[in-house]
């Protein structure tokens, strides 16, 4: 209640629609749903007005064994949400899910929108949740072999291009698609450190592809995408939200 207190007295004179974010097992920022009839009536109190509910199953990203519960936690939340509030006398309009692990599953019941986002490019978690197929993953790092060290080689890409994201589920910075059998095991800022496994090593000065962990913060560091189509690049893209955070 106290944060919708400090919204309406910033948005005085407004006609805002608010949301309403319920905590469906994410523990993060939603609001229990017990609460749900006191945030719905402070936002009326403000002189804003309901415009939904809508939640996040962060959960899901634990392990594929978590997606499926996490997409009935995500519907069942909703439900509880809008029978309370239309209980009270409130028009619910919004139902809204977002997680791309759950989004097929989540999509039923009084859910009326859903907003995956990584599902844009997808990423080597995706793959590992089992919400795309390897294929299906649409942004690569394209980065070089600066040097060979003790039987490791070296990247130009680190922490500042591939971040140091690493699910539990997870082994190693990012995957190499043409070198299976390697981890990337350590990340600097500018440079990756990987051991080749039992496959051998990319020769100094050769471009090897790399998929990240996470493709959201790598497209926020990166400045550009290179479009390519059937091995030839097509287009450049640039990236709005590049140094847009502050």
């Amino acid at each position: 209640a106290e944060g919708v207190r400090q919204l309406g007295s910033a948005l005085t004179g407004t006609d805002a629609r608010v949301l309403i974010e319920l905590e469906s097992g994410n523990e993060r920022t939603g609001v229990r749903l017990e609460g749900i009839v006191e945030i719905a009536r402070a936002i009326e109190r403000e002189g804003l007005h309901l415009g939904g509910v809508f939640t996040h199953g962060g959960q899901s990203y634990a392990g594929r064994d978590r997606v499926a519960a996490a997409s009935a936690d995500e519907v069942g939340a909703i439900s509880i949400a809008v029978e309370a509030l239309e209980a009270a006398g409130f028009a619910v309009p919004t139902r809204s899910v977002g997680s791309t692990p759950t989004a097929i599953d989540s999509a039923q019941g009084p859910v009326n929108e859903i907003r995956p986002g990584t599902y844009v490019y997808n990423d080597r978690l995706q793959v590992q949740l089992g919400s795309c197929a390897p294929e299906d993953v649409a942004l690569l790092v394209a980065t070089t072999v600066v040097s060979h060290s003790g039987g490791r080689f070296v990247l130009d890409a680190g922490a500042k291009t591939l971040t140091k994201d690493v699910p539990a589920v997870l082994q190693g910075f990012g995957a190499l698609p043409h070198y299976p059998q390697a981890v990337i095991e350590r990340v600097y800022d500018h440079h990756a450190i990987v051991d080749p496994g039992d496959g051998g090593r990319p020769a100094i000065g050769e471009i090897v592809a790399v998929v990240p962990n996470h493709v959201c913060p790598v497209v926020d560091l990166a400045a550009t995408a290179v479009i390519v189509s059937d091995g030839e690049m097509v287009d450049r893209w640039q990236v709005d939200a590049h140094n847009r955070s502050g």
